[in-house]
């Protein structure tokens, strides 16, 4: 459980060196918006990897009364998909926290929050070669503040904002169905909580956070 416990993301690393960090146990993501914080874990993928990763986040949100909260399994976790493909979960019967996953490299992460919309993303730098389209998703001034937090590596550049813009359309429930890629765009990094703290503008402008997770980067945003 994260419920007590301190919070590890308290120094943020410099610019110039990147640390890589392990969401296998739960972490909380504080003050990413109003209404509590994120909570998010990883887990090996497979089968009944989202309903235990599910689980594990709900025992560690602060204030929750659920079955699963508890200890108690009496209220199974039900994951349903609305039109456009966001996961919904039910709990006894009713609409529970948001929650939003992300597969990469054998591993699952999910988020979960108990107010609003999460989404999150996880992105590799082997997904973007260097024959990949970058004008048709990426504008040259995300590039210009990108690539010096990632050693001037491109492709490790790419996948911190393909991270951020997937997990912004994600807390919006629509994924890229109705956006380009380049109608949304990262803008105005801080480091923040161990990461960087990432304004994202897709219609509106939405908090984000990213950090560096298993050689590539890990995003989440709120939708509040």
């Amino acid at each position: 459980m994260v419920n007590g416990a301190p919070n590890p993301w308290t120094v943020s690393p410099p610019p110039h060196r990147l640390r890589w960090f392990d969401a296998a146990t739960a972490q909380a993501l504080s003050s990413l918006g109003p209404g509590g914080p994120v909570i998010y874990a990883s887990d090996i993928a497979g089968p009944g990897a989202k309903e235990r990763l599910v689980r594990r986040l709900l025992a560690g949100l602060p204030g929750l009364k659920t079955g699963c909260a508890s200890g108690s399994n009496r209220w199974p976790v039900i994951l349903e998909k609305t039109a456009l493909g966001q996961p919904r979960l039910m709990l006894g019967g009713q609409p529970g926290p948001a929650v939003s996953f992300s597969q990469a490299a054998g591993c699952l992460w999910a988020a979960l929050t108990p107010a609003g919309q999460v989404g999150l993303d996880v992105a590799l730098p082997s997904e973007f070669e260097e024959d990949y389209p970058w004008a048709r998703a990426f504008r040259s001034a995300e590039f210009d503040w990108a690539r010096p937090l990632c050693l001037g590596e491109t492709a490790l550049a790419a996948a911190l904002l393909w991270a951020l813009k997937e997990a912004a359309v994600k807390a919006l429930g629509i994924g890229f169905h109705f956006l380009d890629p380049l109608e949304v765009e990262a803008l105005s990094p801080r480091p923040w909580q161990g990461g960087w703290r990432v304004s994202v503008k897709a219609g509106r402008i939405l908090p984000a956070w990213a950090r560096p997770e298993r050689g590539g980067w890990l995003a989440i945003a709120r939708n509040y």
